[in-house]
């Protein structure tokens, strides 16, 4: 069975083939977004080995590229396949409508892949932007690019369906429990480790993460503080099994008293990610209590304000259950999508999440997303810093009630 991964923002979860993981080039899934109820996930293709990956990599500063490997990453980059799931038992006539595609897609390019209640999904491929971009590439990248894209196909007609659902919903309830190892090699049961307090702070991270390593310090000062109250952090460095030296040589850098942990079989089934640093909250029984946090934070202080939260539920005797999930419209948190008008991701925007009395700040991903809690308050957005190539956007958008995603569209400097 191959690699299993769950888009909680579209609905389903995927198997992908394991053809996919031996592939000469490298597809890239980009959940998109939701609007008036179409959700919308891209499949690109890079036709780049993953050898010609590293050296962009390593290569590349403050994540900015060089101006000819920039060139060569968006030539090598092309659409696979779009994937859009619509609500209400409507069908491609309304996508068209809805999205805008008239210029873009008829109803023929629409392949049905599954219906779950009202929603119906469908793959579309578009054949015109395909061939401009498989024209440009070696035969090779070409032929596995449609071997994949077949493939593709027919592991989401055999994916497992749900409502779209707000990332982490279904976690809240979760019981987390596994037997590793700390960094020193001593054996560690979770049910001791849970039972030792009312509250406890899963930082998941990794050595090779900068902004997991820029918040070590201060989460060390965290720990500290938390000896008062009946809470503590437990760190799982994801990668310390091959870097334990590099994991201990940072723990001892920043100060870090609290326990960390070696990876587990289960750690990716049990608490799910979408990238590092993650936190995730849980009880003296192991239950997840509430949405974890993904980044770091714009104020550092969101991990007590959380935990004092949490610490206040457990002593009036609350206990998680597990949910089917909230569904992307009835949401406490709001996406930022940032895309060129080529329609592909920005990432590293600086973008201002704001009310009249305060400002969250934040990066967009490697997806153009960058999300943040939003209450009962008016929220406005803006852009305060786009990456190098690309034309200020001076526009302050205000956010819907509905907490919908806010799209900005950034044009070539």
């Amino acid at each position: 069975m191959g690699r299993i991964e769950t888009y909680d923002n579209m609905g389903f979860r995927l198997t992908y083939p394991d053809v996919f993981d031996t592939a000469r080039g490298v597809v890239m899934p980009m959940p998109v977004g939701s609007n008036n109820g179409v959700y919308l996930m891209m499949f690109t293709y890079m036709a780049l080995t993953k050898e010609e990956l590293d050296e962009i990599n390593n290569n590349t500063v403050a994540g900015q590229m060089s101006e000819e490997v920039r060139k060569k990453v968006m030539n090598a980059t092309g659409p696979m396949l779009m994937v859009i799931g619509i609500d209400g038992n409507q069908g491609p006539e309304e996508i068209i409508k809805k999205t805008q595609m008239e210029s873009r897609a008829n109803t023929s390019q629409f392949v049905e892949l599954a219906k779950h209640e009202d929603m119906t999904y469908y793959a579309i491929k578009d054949h015109n932007s395909e061939e401009a971009f498989l024209n440009r590439q070696d035969p090779a990248f070409a032929e596995e690019f449609h071997n994949l894209q077949a493939a593709l196909i027919d592991a989401l007609k055999n994916a497992e369906y749900f409502k779209p659902r707000l990332p982490g919903a279904d976690l809240i309830g979760r019981k987390i429990s596994f037997e590793t190892k700390d960094i020193d090699g001593n054996p560690v049961k979770s049910e001791e480790l849970f039972a030792a307090h009312a509250v406890t702070m899963i930082n998941l991270w990794a050595t090779w993460c900068g902004p997991c390593k820029s918040e070590l310090e201060e989460l060390g000062n965290i720990h500290r503080r938390l000896a008062e109250k009946d809470a503590a952090i437990v760190g799982i460095c994801t990668d310390a099994d091959e870097k334990a030296e590099e994991c201990r040589e940072l723990m001892v850098k920043n100060n870090m008293t609290y326990i960390n942990l070696l990876p587990y079989p289960e750690l990716d089934v049990q608490m799910p990610t979408r990238g590092i640093p993650t936190s995730f909250f849980v009880s003296r029984d192991g239950k997840i209590m509430t949405y974890p946090i993904v980044g770091v934070p714009s104020d550092i202080s969101e991990y007590e304000k959380t935990i004092d939260k949490m610490l206040a539920k457990a002593a009036a005797g609350y206990d998680p259950t597990a949910q089917e999930g909230t569904t992307a419209k009835e949401k406490d948190s709001c996406r930022i999508v940032v895309r060129d008008d080529a329609g592909n991701p920005v990432e590293g925007v600086t973008v201002q999440f704001c009310t009249d009395t305060t400002c969250m700040a934040g990066k967009t991903d490697a997806e153009g997303i960058a999300s943040f809690p939003a209450e009962n308050e008016h929220y406005t957005v803006h852009l305060q810093k786009v990456p190098e190539g690309y034309a200020a956007c001076t526009e302050e958008v205000p956010v819907p009630e509905d907490r919908s995603d806010v799209e900005f569209t950034l044009k070539k400097a």
